[in-house]
């Protein structure tokens, strides 16, 4: 019987891309080949590959959200996957929930606001979105758009929380409908 990848990779890798696309540049001469090269030298058995980070851009052409500028439509979170697989790795897709730039940037009605109506990330580099509002069905886009065009074997759902409690008008919404007031 094969073991889940949990029970068997024990030589796991995460590279933290959390990269803006404000200069087109960044990511342009990345290379899923290289890397994935690089992964086999140092015996990763278990490779975390970005589908998003928490400024909100996308590694692969997905229509449902912000493609990295700097990749130019090219799917390297595809790439990635099939090179890895071919190498004998396991792919955990890593996908940012709270915070996301893009989506704060783009959507007022998604951002989560504090006790005293300011919005969350005012102090903070990245954009916090509320579950409660139009975002989580974005976030439920996402996933189903990935889990459809790609296999892998596992999700890392990072930032699974609400920073502070939420006052949004959904959350206000949500409220009065479970609590009557």
């Amino acid at each position: 019987m094969d073991k889940r990848w949990f029970q068997r990779s024990y030589r796991r890798n995460l590279v933290d891309m959390h990269i803006t696309d404000w200069n087109e540049e960044f990511l342009s001469k990345f290379d899923p080949k290289t890397y994935v090269d690089l992964l086999e030298l140092a015996q990763v058995s278990g490779a975390m590959v970005y589908a998003n980070s928490h400024v909100g851009n996308c590694y692969w052409p997905t229509k449902t959200g912000h493609m990295h500028k700097g990749l130019k439509g090219r799917d390297t979170l595809g790439e990635i996957i099939k090179l890895c697989h071919q190498r004998g790795m396991d792919v955990i897709i890593y996908y940012s929930l709270i915070y996301n730039n893009w989506a704060y940037e783009n959507h007022p009605e998604w951002r989560i606001i504090r006790a005293d109506g300011e919005e969350a990330a005012v102090d903070s580099r990245y954009g916090v979105c509320c579950p409660n509002s139009g975002y989580r069905d974005f976030v439920v886009a996402q996933i189903e758009e990935f889990c459809k065009d790609y296999d892998f074997e596992g999700i890392f759902f990072d930032m699974t929380f609400w920073p502070q409690i939420c006052y949004c008008s959904s959350c206000q919404e949500r409220y009065k409908k479970e609590v009557g007031k």
